[in-house]
């Protein structure tokens, strides 16, 4: 019993994320709410960015596409897109807020934030 607690709260099995523990859920979905209310302007993802998160081991296994990027505080803050959510499925969109190449955040989310923009339909050039 004390080893199903321990991997509770302190992480280690990557079944269903990437070993987080339930404090960093906390803390990841405590970070997503302060950033969620502050006003972002989201960029279309490059080919090149699209690419590489894509390529992330942990990244590229949570939605479908990448949607949104932007820099925040020397942090890469990213939104992908699920084809398939809604219950039973998760949530819509899939946040991850990146410090060098550690995960900062990560949260699920259904509505996008009212203080966010939308990125434009037409990303920019290469590179």
């Amino acid at each position: 019993m004390f080893d199903w607690l321990k991997t509770w709260l302190v992480g280690a099995s990557t079944d269903d994320g990437f070993g987080q523990s339930l404090a960093d859920d906390l803390r990841f979905r405590r970070r997503f709410a302060r950033l969620a209310r502050l006003p972002l302007q989201w960029q279309a993802p490059t080919a090149d960015a699209r690419a590489e998160i894509e390529a992330h081991p942990i990244l590229g296994r949570f939605g479908d596409d990448t949607i949104a990027v932007v820099e925040w505080e020397g942090r890469r803050l990213i939104v992908r897109e699920r084809m398939w959510f809604g219950w039973p499925d998760p949530p819509e969109f899939i946040f991850f807020a990146l410090q060098g190449d550690a995960i900062w955040a990560g949260a699920d989310f259904d509505s996008w934030p009212r203080a966010w923009s939308r990125p434009s339909v037409d990303p920019p050039s290469q590179g």
